[in-house]
């Protein structure tokens, strides 16, 4: 059995057990049309997994560019798309709504319950029904409301005080009114819970633990992905402490120092990891600089 990881904005809410965190967004789009990046997202392409995707990817560099300038960048993008003129006045409402949705309150993590969790739910379900048509919200937010609503609906089974065979028939009871689809993401949510639980044990987990959890299908790609990523880290490791000693040289021009660093790369990683290692230079560099 594998574990399908297709909607992690789901289970990052509940596997981490925050579930406040109904906006969190990753990058998971398909290959598109690029366009001149910032420092965070070298390495990256526009996110065109869904137009609030794209969205976000432009209005996440706000800060390290003006907002002028992501609607400069976001317009070329726009003109590369069939759609684009459509998609570029869906874009300039979502930064309205977005604007208005930076006016509420933002409370702690501490302060959430039932009642203000639910309240803010309905601030940002009013903002929506004023920026959006029906078919925008649908399009833009149904994930996120779902994601919040069904946080609601746990924490208020948790204030029941049931017995938790109960409140799991409970549970279970509001998940299966699901679509499959978002259903199986829940599910997952809560076997990556479990597997952070056996991680964080003072005792590590057994094989067999995970295979009791996972299957033994699951269990054997995490531990191969467990041991590559080790192997990984110990070489980025060595490979950093040779990085700085070859930065160090200044007798080097701009041009040699770009050869050699490239040829480090390769003697170190496949050429199947170089984004990776570019991406972690640059942030390496960017906290020396700060």
């Amino acid at each position: 059995m594998l574990i399908h990881l297709s909607h992690l904005k789901v289970a990052t809410v509940l596997a981490a057990g925050v579930l406040f965190a109904a906006t969190v967004y990753l990058l998971e789009g398909k290959p598109s049309p690029s366009t001149p990046n910032v420092q965070s997202q070298q390495g990256t392409q526009v996110d065109i997994a869904s137009d609030r995707d794209t969205f976000e990817y432009f209005l996440s560099t706000l800060g390290e560019r003006s907002l002028d300038d992501i609607q400069v960048q976001y317009a070329r993008f726009a003109n590369t798309l069939s759609f684009g003129e459509q998609q570029q006045t869906l874009f300039e409402k979502y930064q309205k709504y977005r604007q208005a949705l930076s006016e509420l309150p933002t409370p702690s993590y501490e302060e959430i319950n039932v009642d203000l969790l639910t309240t803010l739910h309905g601030q940002k379900k009013a903002l929506q029904s004023a920026h959006f048509t029906e078919g925008e919200q649908q399009r833009l937010f149904y994930e996120e409301n779902l994601t919040r609503e069904m946080a609601i609906r746990k924490l208020e089974l948790d204030d029941l005080g049931l017995d938790p065979e109960s409140k799991q028939a409970l549970w279970q009871a509001e998940l299966d009114r699901l679509p499959p689809d978002t259903k199986e993401s829940y599910r997952n949510a809560a076997l990556i819970s479990h597997l952070n639980t056996l991680k964080n044990r003072e005792e590590p987990a057994s094989h067999s633990q995970v295979v009791a959890l996972i299957g033994e299908e699951a269990a054997l790609r995490l531990q191969a992905y467990e041991q590559e990523e080790a192997a990984f880290q110990q070489g980025y490791s060595s490979y950093l402490i040779e990085r700085e000693t070859l930065l160090g040289q200044d007798h080097l021009t701009d041009h040699e120092r770009e050869d050699a660093l490239q040829t480090l790369r390769k003697s170190y990683f496949g050429e199947d990891q170089h984004r990776r290692v570019e991406a972690l230079d640059a942030m390496q560099l960017t906290q020396t600089k700060s």
